[in-house]
């Protein structure tokens, strides 16, 4: 397996982890409150992960697959920790999925050359999904739900009520989209700096079916 894929790997287990473990703590009678400042609900580098997806894996199934399928497989996880189907898949689920689609194609022009830094272009990048995130997810939250009245009054107190959740998001989002384009990963993963001379282009059989961009053949 390539040090990409490798990364990409850690990286979808990190966030199923992150996603999962407040609800598997419940079973250990470990309750914590969504509204508790100490930890840190919704950070998770789910968003800045499909940012990465976008830019750097060549394969478009795999490109919108990874970060999707890191959803599911966190949200069939706290189907199974909490036994509410309705807590892992609520009605307006399908808004989040279209919005890492929408991350997936924001990163897909962070691996363009620009005069922009890349980390930079990243965060305004992952800032705007997240962003997108919060307005689509939290309208369709709102709509047809008889726990806010349906005028505008109600989406207001819908967008409001999300605000502490969007916060952690946003924040996560501005860190993980530091590192994930920042030349430490470049390091880790084997991928050129933007602006330098790419790795040699042949292409080898992990690579192709990886379906991970630039990858050097390297034994």
């Amino acid at each position: 397996m390539s040090s990409r894929l490798k990364f990409m790997t850690g990286l979808m287990a990190l966030t199923v982890v992150l996603r999962l473990a407040p609800y598997f703590l419940m079973n250990y009678d470990i309750k914590i409150d969504a509204g508790a400042i100490y930890y840190p609900w919704n950070f998770s580098p789910l968003m800045a992960a499909s940012l990465f997806s976008g830019a750097y894996v060549t394969d478009r199934r795999l490109k919108f697959g990874l970060p999707i399928l890191t959803m599911l497989l966190s949200d069939m996880g706290i189907w199974v920790a909490t036994g509410q189907f309705a807590w892992g898949f609520p009605t307006d689920r399908w808004a989040a999925y279209l919005c890492l689609g929408m991350g997936v194609l924001l990163g897909m022009g962070l691996n363009q050359r620009s005069r922009i830094p890349q980390a930079v272009a990243a965060v305004g990048g992952g800032l705007l999904a997240e962003a997108l995130f919060f307005l689509i997810t939290n309208f369709f939250c709102f709509w047809g739900n008889s726990e806010y009245p349906q005028n505008p009054a109600g989406l207001i107190a819908c967008y409001v009520a999300a605000i502490p959740f969007a916060g952690r998001s946003f924040v996560s989002t501005l860190c993980y989209s530091l590192l994930l384009f920042s030349p430490l990963t470049d390091r880790v993963t084997g991928r050129p700096t933007l602006g330098q001379p790419a790795l040699p282009s042949t292409r080898s059989v992990g690579a192709t079916t990886a379906g991970l961009c630039n990858e050097p053949n390297i034994e």
